[in-house]
């Protein structure tokens, strides 16, 4: 399977020459140690349970405050990740414009695999564009760990004719496509990407369920939800997620219900729902007040197509 938006354009001489499938293998193995190196040892008398979640939040805590989420395109996010920094002019006049990771405040959640439920069938397709990176997110061998990049697994239903028969085979293929993309993320973090029906939401719930016991203990588990999830319904409560992101755009139903909740207290409710929020740069204007602790950011356009100083002033509250 290809790793292309882990460009070979910011890896050594050496690297490039081994050529797309030796770089591909040379990624695939990296990644796939990546979580075996960071699992960590357990201290005499703590529960090997409180351990593996203090590590899942200290991997979402270290996510930045500003996500961008990055679809099934060629893009090329490098200039919002520089111009986030606050050392951002200081660095672009030194030989490396490319700030610290650590003083970056944007971080890039990336579709990773997309899979279509159709009649019993399950079709998987990992990411096929090019993803431009800033050069020090690069070591050697590939991406750095933890740098803030999360892997995402995306999953649409067919309709009409072809409804998806939800059955056992399609939830093993998504856990085992979420089990997977958690190798390639150097954040510690896997995101699943899957909106469902009322009648489907024990389907669902089952994925999130067995998603997470099949992920290392020391992986942060994100998921989207639906806003109307986050209003008045407790379902969300009993999934083990280590992390809810509401997605407040392209919302059906009862959309401006929605928006007076976060106009009135700039967060969703239910405390499930509070941490993370999902807007849009295309739907305007956003809530006045805002109380996430971290925001994904979707954009119908190319990244490298939307200047960030054009956006600067509005995502000003997300870089303390």
């Amino acid at each position: 399977m290809s790793t292309r938006y882990f460009l070979s354009d910011f890896l050594s001489a050496p690297a490039r020459r081994l050529g797309l499938v030796g770089l591909s293998c040379i990624l695939l193995l990296s990644s796939a140690n990546l979580l075996a190196k960071t699992v960590q040892t357990k201290p005499a008398g703590t529960p090997a349970a409180d351990l593996s979640a203090t590590s899942r939040q200290a991997a979402l805590a270290a996510l930045p405050p500003l996500m961008l989420w990055v679809g099934e395109r060629p893009d090329d996010v490098r200039s919002w990740i520089v111009g986030s920094s606050r050392q951002a002019k200081l660095n672009s006049a030194a030989d490396n414009p490319t700030p610290a990771i650590q003083e970056q405040r944007i971080g890039i959640a990336v579709l990773d695999t997309t899979i279509l439920l159709r009649d019993g069938s399950a079709n998987v397709r990992r990411r096929q564009q090019a993803l431009r990176l800033p050069p020090a997110w690069y070591a050697h061998s590939g991406l750095r760990q933890k740098i803030p990049l999360l892997t995402i697994v995306h999953v649409d239903m067919a309709d009409d004719a072809h409804k998806p028969a939800l059955n056992e085979k399609q939830k093993r293929i998504i856990v085992n496509a979420v089990t997977a993309a958690a190798t390639r993320s150097p954040s510690q973090v896997v995101q699943l990407d899957f909106e469902v029906m009322h009648s489907q939401k024990p389907f669902l719930a089952d994925v999130v369920k067995r998603s997470r016991d099949a992920l290392p203990a020391n992986v942060a588990l994100s998921i989207t939800a639906l806003a109307s999830w986050c209003v008045g319904d407790a379902w969300l409560t009993d999934l083990p997620a280590d992390e809810i992101v509401p997605m407040a755009f392209r919302m059906n139903g009862d959309a401006q219900r929605m928006r007076e909740v976060l106009d009135q207290d700039g967060r969703f409710p239910r405390p499930e729902c509070q941490p993370s929020l999902g807007l849009s740069l295309d739907e305007q204007p956003w809530p006045g007040k805002l109380r996430s602790q971290r925001l994904y950011l979707y954009n119908g356009n190319a990244w490298s197509a939307t200047p960030i100083a054009s956006w600067s002033v509005r995502l000003g509250a997300f870089f303390p």
